[in-house]
């Protein structure tokens, strides 16, 4: 991660992570955190992992907790313009989503069920 912050103009790292998988990579985004930034956890559909305090010590860095679906209800304006640009970004071929499964509409029980046994990659 931070040779990609670097790629992308940000040597000293990112000032801002938004982490919605958490997981075995939380500690991987606090090597590409500059010091003072401040990683936003979101979700965690990888699971939890016990945080190490030391390595926010070490880089000064602020991990801050959002839920985006309450937010969203109070702010449902903000909320739609927010993902029309997501999916403008889509659209247009800026960002591309990963999916490590798809499923038939048929299957979406067992879609759900691997959501949440946190199986999903």
């Amino acid at each position: 991660f931070k040779a990609a912050a670097a790629d992308m103009g940000h040597p000293q790292g990112a000032s801002l992570i938004v982490d919605v998988v958490n997981g075995d990579l939380f500690e991987s985004l606090l090597s590409c955190i500059k010091p003072l930034g401040k990683i936003c956890l979101v979700g965690f559909v990888a699971g939890q992992k016990p945080i190490r305090p030391g390595l926010l010590l070490i880089k000064e860095a602020m991990v801050v907790g959002s839920l985006w679906g309450r937010w969203a209800r109070e702010n449902p304006v903000l909320f739609r313009n927010n993902m029309n640009e997501i999916l403008g970004y889509m659209a247009d071929g800026k960002i591309e989503p990963r999916a490590d499964s798809i499923f038939p509409f048929d299957d979406s029980i067992k879609a759900f069920e691997l959501f949440e046994e946190n199986k999903a990659r």
